[in-house]
């Protein structure tokens, strides 16, 4: 079974050897790496060739600039395996033995594996692993019961890069990435989570999630970053009720939305009518099924939004400045 890693390059050349020799250097060797260079204008293309020298099952892209979203989906187009897992190239796998084990987890009836990441503090050399996901998601469960497991734990797993995924799944339903939309991963895994029949999710942190990169999108909040998860936050909530998921997990849903509004509440320098706008979806936070939301509706009712805007952005604070 080939197994197709996807890793788009812009502006890695740093990180991208580490990168993908945590790929090649697994124990499961039927693979093939795609490098897709994203017009990226320091050495990595250059670094790319060098990489498919050394190893037969690397293939590099050259393209033009397009963006991560188009990288994953000119990468995902090009794959031939039966699954895929997508590779941030400042990022890698942390053991030799995790590609083995995720593909002893593949069932039949499993559009997509889940699996775990810990961040790497490269300042303290230092990890910090997620949140566990619930017991009750290591056996196949469909996407009611997901959602719902998912969200109530607090562990909504939006990255693209934590997922074995079936390719014939993403390519039968469509589920590509917006291209030039920042937090693309968003909208994309609740797409792939509404379309899914069953998934699972296991406790195995195989990825490192490099933090404090110097220019990477999760580094940035400015004002770019801003519209761009608010204009995600108002269409998946104008989605819900086309959505598939029902009952309580349409609840849950929207509090995965509520999160998200959180996060949007912390962002500074937005102006008055933005923020005006931005203040009228803040009932959103009656929905707290997720454990932070829960927080932040509790202070939101006992205190009002000026108050819950100041205590989340003192925890997104220390959470940013923590290691």
């Amino acid at each position: 079974m080939k197994i197709s890693c996807i890793i788009p390059v812009y502006k890695v050349e740093a990180y991208l050897r580490q990168c993908v020799e945590s790929l090649t250097g697994q124990s499961y060797r039927d693979v093939e790496i795609i490098l897709v260079d994203d017009g990226s204008p320091d050495g990595s293309p250059q670094l790319c060739d060098v990489l498919a020298s050394e190893d037969a099952r690397i293939r590099v892209i050259h393209k033009e600039n397009g963006g991560l979203s188009d990288a994953r989906n000119v990468g995902l187009r090009a794959a031939t395996g039966e699954y895929v897992v997508f590779v941030d190239g400042d990022d890698f796998w942390l053991y030799k033995e995790a590609l083995q084990q995720l593909v002893d987890e593949v069932k039949s009836d499993v559009d997509f594996i889940g699996f775990n990441c810990s961040y790497y503090y490269p300042d303290s050399d230092s990890y910090s692993q997620w949140v566990a996901y619930a017991d009750g998601l290591a056996e196949p469960v469909g996407k009611d019961n997901a959602m719902i497991a998912l969200v109530k734990s607090g562990t909504f797993p939006m990255s693209a890069c934590l997922k074995l995924l079936k390719r014939s799944f993403l390519i039968e339903n469509q589920l590509f990435f917006k291209k030039g939309q920042i937090a693309e991963d968003i909208p994309w895994f609740i797409n792939v989570l509404d379309s899914t029949s069953n998934c699972c999710f296991v406790n195995k942190y195989i990825y490192a999630y490099r933090q404090n990169v110097a220019g990477s999108i999760s580094n940035t909040r400015g004002r770019k970053s801003f519209d761009h998860l608010f204009d995600i936050f108002k269409t998946e909530l104008s989605l819900t009720d086309c959505r598939s998921f029902r009952g309580e997990a349409m609840e849950a849903l929207k509090s995965f939305l509520a999160y998200e509004y959180c996060i949007l509440l912390t962002y500074r320098d937005i102006d008055k009518a933005t923020k005006y706008e931005l203040l009228n979806y803040k009932d959103i936070l009656a929905y707290d099924m997720n454990p932070k939301v829960k927080k932040a509706s509790t202070v939101y009712k006992a205190f009002g939004i000026n108050t819950t805007i100041l205590v989340l952005s003192v925890y997104q604070w220390i959470r940013r400045h923590r290691k």
